[in-house]
Parts: C-alpha cells; structure tokens; sequence
C-alpha cells in the first residue's frame, strides 16, 4: 500500500530558484533519455546508462547522479507506456498510432525523488538540487503520522517536489507499506453498481446520486465555454483560475462515498463490475456523441481506487466480476431482456419483478460473484447468523427476493463526512 502527503516547506529565495533551475535540467535528463530510448527501440535501463550517462552529464553538468538515474528511471516507464498503448492502437487504427506524441517533459514539471535523493529525519527534510543539498524543517500532521507510523511498517519511499503555480515549493511524500493480508470475516456480500444518474448502487437498494455532480459539471462545462468563447486576457485568467475545480469536487464525492461504504460494519466483500474495458467501447465506435461524453466524465476508475484501498484497511475484500448483462438480466428469473428495462425502472416481461434498474443490476452483480464462489468452491455463500439458504440482506444466493429492499437515495453528500 502506499499513502502520500503533501508538505510546502518554508524556503529563501535562492533555494527556491535552485528548484527551479533542477527542474530545467530534469526535464533536459527525462527528454533526452526518452528520445534516445525511442530510437534504439530499447527500454532497457543498463543501455540507455552505458549510452546516454555522458551526454546528459555534458548537458547538465550541475544535476546531481541520483536525479539523472530518477529521471532516466522516468522516462523509460514512460516508453514503456507509449509503447503499449502504441501498439494496442495500432490494431485498429494504424495511422493514429504513427501520429502518436512521443512522451516528453515540460519544464514545469514534477520531479520524482528515491530514497537516494531525499531524507526525512524526524521533522528534517533534504533533497538534492543543482546548488546544494537543502536542508529544512517541516511539518507533518499528527493524524498522519499516528496513522502510518513507522512501527506500523510505514517507510518512506520517495517524494514528488515542484513548484505550484503561486510559486511554492511543494513535496508529496512517498510512503509504503506491505499489503495486509485480509482474513475472511463475519459479514454480507454486498453488490455494488456504478452510473452516471448514480454514482453508486447497492444491492440492498442504497443509491448515490450524482445530481450533485453532474450539477456541476454543466455549469463548469457552460462557463469554460462562454470564456473561451470571448477569448480576452481577463477570459483566460479566469479559465486559469477555475481549472481543476470540478475535478476536484468530483474527488472530493468519491472519497465520501467510499469513505461510507469502507466504514460499514456489517460487510465482509464488496462486488464490482469489471469496466476496464470501457475505453475500448470509445475506441470501437459503439456510442453516439453523448454517450461518449458523459463516459468520458464518468469517474468511476478513481472511486474503484478509492474504495479498494480504504476497504483493505478495514478488512474488507473488493472482487470483480463480468459486466456483461448486468443491467438486461432479471434479478429474480435471471432472464435475460433488454426490452425490460425501461429507463431507472426495470420491469420483467416474464416474472413481474419491478425495481429500480440499478438495484437489480447490484443484486445481479452479486448474485454473479455468490454463483462463481459456488461453483469454485472457494467459500459459503450464506451470510453470517442465517440458517443456510437465508442471506441476511433478504435475498437467497439464486437472488429471488424474500423482503423488497427499500430504496434510499443520497444525492449529496453522506453526514457526518468531511
């Protein structure tokens, strides 16, 4: 596991110019490293040392050994990723791939420090830069440092530093610990499906909304075209101004959201669709206009990071299963009807089961993940304190209904969430 925090420790000006000026030259390092690698057709980390350490040093003679060996280090990660998506891309759309940007670094960029390059001592921190070693005091917040202590296995691992762009020197430390391993514990299986009307959908019939969100997002989206629209340079400062807000409400619901269901007590697995392959749905044409854009709004990547990481805190085991047919198939007969559902509702032609479509879309993802475990033999099925055959969330394993679930709907944010 790895947890980052982000500190702006007080520097002088020559310190900070020195950042600056280490920024310049790795960027220089990152640049000339990626090219060198894309034309050998190499990754590999030994060649482009023996090949390119003279160069760069020549270059820039003032970045320090370990900051060439973490850009190098950076760049070839980044051949490696332009080469794959290069190559899926080439399967379907040979000329996009030959257009593709070869990977490259701003001179603003973040640099990335290893353990070589940066030491925290209690509250002392120094990293390497083209002048001198700095050396400064920070300041990490108590609940960090009782949550990851270093009794706890916590080390750190590196470090982000930059320059934002009110001109402060930031540094996102880097800090790692192994997995723990997650025991089996007494609890439900809970399924969980992701939208665009709702962010999250449980299959005891809590839904998120994302009216919250999707609000907006429209209004952002009508005010970044309005000012593009004008052009002027007061315009353009404020589009400078307004940039990531959005993005950063969006992160800001999909911690609370995950923060709620991590918290649950009651809840020893959590079941997901497996949507890695929606990118590709992009790719291949499938969807008009709108539905491309709202998919590419579509966070549902950085919740399923959020609630993985915050779940194996707590003990809890996120699985995946298939997509396909969620949302087509009865949670009751387990028919197999597109024509069922009609909208938020989902009505079945052959058994009469009415629900909302994204609660039975969870209680089919579920249900898939109780018949997979069934049939590997991996583990029971029945949930804790039940006679067998008798889930506790009122629906057996074939998920034929005992007791509807009575729908919730949070369109903002859950209390007692900060």
């Amino acid at each position: 596991m790895r947890r980052s925090i982000t500190v702006f420790p007080k520097l002088s000006g020559k310190e900070v110019s020195a950042v600056v000026e280490t920024r310049k030259q790795y960027a220089r390092a990152f640049n000339m490293s990626a090219e060198c690698l894309i034309n050998n057709s190499s990754t590999s980390k030994r060649f482009l040392h023996e090949v390119q350490y003279g160069r760069i040093k020549e270059e820039c003679p003032s970045l320090p050994t370990g900051l060439i060996q973490c850009a190098r280090d950076v760049a070839v990660e980044a051949v490696k990723a332009w080469n794959a998506k290069r190559t899926k891309l080439r399967q379907k759309h040979p000329k996009k791939a030959e257009r593709m940007k070869r990977p490259s670094m701003k001179e603003s960029c973040t640099m990335r420090y290893d353990v070589r390059t940066i030491t925290l001592r209690g509250s002392q921190l120094t990293f390497s830069t083209c002048d001198k070693r700095i050396r400064t005091i920070i300041s990490i917040p108590e609940f960090f440092t009782e949550r990851y202590s270093p009794s706890g296995g916590w080390k750190l691992k590196g470090a982000n530093i930059g320059v934002d762009r009110k001109g402060r020197v930031f540094v996102n430390l880097i800090y790692e610990c192994p997995d723990p391993a997650i025991e089996d514990r007494d609890g439900k299986i809970v399924g969980l499906d992701r939208g665009i009307y709702n962010i999250v959908t449980t299959s005891d019939g809590v839904r998120y909304g994302a009216k919250d969100v999707r609000r907006v997002k429209r209004r952002y989206n009508h005010v970044r075209s309005e000012l593009q629209g004008k052009g002027t340079r007061s315009a353009k400062r404020r589009l400078k101004a307004i940039s990531g807000c959005e993005k950063r409400f969006a992160h800001d619901q999909n911690h609370c959201i995950s923060k709620k269901l991590a918290d649950t007590d009651d809840v020893s697995v959590y079941v997901l669709e497996d949507l890695s392959s929606m990118d590709m749905l992009r790719l291949k044409g499938k969807s008009n206009r709108t539905m491309r854009k709202w998919l590419s709004n579509w966070s549902y990547s950085d919740l399923e990071e959020k609630l993985i990481y915050k779940c194996m805190r707590n003990g809890i085991r996120v699985e995946f299963v298939d997509a396909r047919y969620t949302s087509q198939k009865c949670s009751v007969c387990k028919t197999i009807d597109k024509a069922s559902r009609k909208g938020n509702r989902y009505v079945c032609r052959h058994c009469g089961n009415n629900m909302h479509a994204d609660t039975n879309a969870a209680i089919n993802i579920r249900d898939n993940y109780i018949t997979r475990v069934m049939q590997s033999g991996q583990a029971a099925v029945n949930q804790p304190g039940e006679p067998s055959g008798h889930p506790a969330n009122g629906w057996s394993a074939i998920g034929r209904p005992e007791t509807e679930p009575v729908d919730k709907t949070l369109t903002s944010k859950p209390s007692g969430l900060s």
